[in-house]
């Protein structure tokens, strides 16, 4: 099986890369200034739709998964024109290039779909962003399902795990930096998630990828917690001091877009897939460190 990767530079990509299967042929499809990743790739500009339905019919995939977005929710705040041309367009072209060729797709989503008012959310339950993120990746989603049937979305939120090389930091891995070195860190009590373990999601990436199950599939780590409480747990599992670690407010840190506050993920889909429940955050933490106990 051939599968073609955007976004194969970025924290959930290079994780994917380091989990390939072994019977997987992987291929990258860069960005125009993307360094080469060490694998064969095409480049094009996801937001010029003739060069990438040239670039992607081209290598011809059995998959394309597709990571590559405009992810600073602020910055699409302040930007929705480059938002939407990336996140809706961009994704638009790629699955028009996947119906062309004959190719299944994978679109890696968010929880920022949701409002935020009822979570943890279902498959099923109606989407309705708060702020310009959420409605481009929501528009992302409907223009790929306007264009192929081979297609399954996979929701995430707040992804963390080990930084890989050549990556940038995740929530996670800056906490754990910071706080090795004695520094006090800001965290936010009153938005609640399901955190994405990364090892663990690109498993489940490929697993869809093989299974093409043509769903929207939501995971999320077996607990939901606001960036507080997962820092408290770091602490925890670390050894760090957990006074450290600062209580904030949503309001009170002056962002440019809403967040949605009560959010998070129901994870049967991913279980089923994974056929196992996925691990709690503090399980993630100790396996993401190599921890078998948790310092006294």
């Amino acid at each position: 099986m051939r599968v073609l990767i955007t976004g194969a530079s970025g924290r959930v990509g290079r994780m994917l890369l380091a989990g390939k299967p072994r019977e997987i042929e992987t291929e990258a499809l860069l960005g125009p200034l993307t360094p080469d990743l060490g694998v064969p790739w095409y480049r094009t500009d996801i937001t010029d739709r003739a060069k990438t339905v040239m670039a992607v019919t081209c290598a011809r995939p059995d998959v394309l998964i597709h990571l590559a977005a405009m992810t600073d929710v602020d910055g699409c705040e302040r930007n929705p024109d480059a938002a939407f041309r990336v996140n809706r367009d961009g994704t638009a072209h790629l699955a028009e290039a996947c119906a062309e060729c004959g190719a299944s797709m994978v679109y890696l989503s968010t929880d920022y779909v949701f409002d935020g008012r009822m979570g943890p959310y279902t498959e099923t339950d109606t989407p309705n962003p708060v702020n310009v993120y959420g409605r481009s990746k929501l528009e992302g989603e409907r223009a790929a399902a306007e264009r192929t049937d081979r297609l399954t979305v996979v929701r995430i939120s707040v992804p963390f795990g080990r930084k890989m090389p050549g990556a940038s930091h995740n929530f996670v891995s800056l906490l754990d930096e910071r706080l090795s070195v004695g520094e006090t860190v800001r965290a936010v009590t009153d938005q609640r998630t399901t955190p994405a373990w990364l090892d663990e999601l690109a498993e489940l990436l490929w697993t869809v990828a093989l299974r093409s199950p043509r769903e929207i599939v939501h995971y999320g780590a077996a607990d939901r917690l606001s960036r507080y409480d997962m820092a408290l747990e770091l602490c925890r599992v670390r050894g760090y001091d957990e006074g450290l670690v600062q209580p904030a407010a949503t309001p009170d840190l002056g962002l440019a877009a809403d967040r949605p506050m009560e959010s998070g993920f129901v994870t049967d889909r991913a279980a089923a897939l994974l056929l196992r429940p996925p691990v709690p955050f503090g399980e993630a933490l100790r396996r993401m460190f190599g921890i078998t106990e948790v310092p006294s």
